[in-house]
């Protein structure tokens, strides 16, 4: 398994090659030049190995530290806030490298972030923890697409009187009330409704954000 923390730091008068040999010296890793040309590339750093770190920009310097997680030739590796404190175009770099990673070497990679866009659009499944207890560990597309419905009724109280009594996780939305529940459950649901005179006005399907998907599944978690 490979690792990179939030901030990597490296020595900026060594350059890119010297750097990855001291740190897989650190693990008791003996790695080869024909290794460091191979994560290097991978990486797109292989033109700049040999500079000094300390001209690197950001991005490379990220890019240089996912190539000293590759150096273990791990199965999987651990990326924590890998486009934190990069531009937009670092950030898209990184998305892209990580992607690649995953679909041309079949790496698996644990991708740990608080910019849940960039979740949405790495990530094919997800934790989501909350006060240090995973809640939820679910395919994204499910998540976002599949159990969450906007619901119109009168009177309000009542509705959440029963969303609460059911143990349906929802929040307020504007003029909606968006809860999260199986699609199977719709009738039920409804039927249920009617029987104490809560009048609907609109339930739908709503296609979800992963940051909207996320609030809703926490503040869900919290009542």
């Amino acid at each position: 398994m490979g690792g990179v923390i939030d901030i990597p730091s490296f020595y900026d008068n060594l350059s890119g090659r010297e750097n990855l040999y001291l740190l897989a010296s650190l693990s008791n890793s003996r790695v080869s030049n024909s290794e460091i040309e191979l994560v290097s590339s991978m990486v797109g750093i292989d033109t700049i190995i040999n500079k000094p770190v300390g001209i690197y920009s950001n991005g490379q310097k990220r890019r240089l530290s996912i190539a000293q997680a590759l150096l273990p030739r791990p199965k999987i590796i651990v990326l924590d806030e890998p486009t934190s404190g990069l531009d937009p175009q670092g950030v898209k770099s990184i998305r892209n490298l990580i992607l690649q990673l995953n679909q041309e070497h079949g790496l698996t990679v644990f991708f740990s972030s608080h910019l849940l866009s960039e979740v949405q659009k790495i990530c094919n499944r997800i934790s989501i923890i909350n006060k240090g207890k995973i809640i939820k560990t679910v395919k994204v597309k499910d998540f976002l697409f599949d159990s969450f419905f906007s619901i119109q009724a009168s009177p309000i109280e009542a509705l959440l009187s029963f969303l609460k009594e059911k143990n349906i996780p929802y929040r307020t939305q504007e003029k909606y009330i968006l809860a999260h529940f199986d699609g199977n459950q719709i009738p039920e649901i409804i039927q249920e409704l009617t029987k104490r005179n809560i009048l609907i006005y609109e339930i739908f399907r709503h296609q979800l954000s992963l940051e909207e998907a996320f609030l809703a599944a926490i503040e869900g978690d919290g009542q």
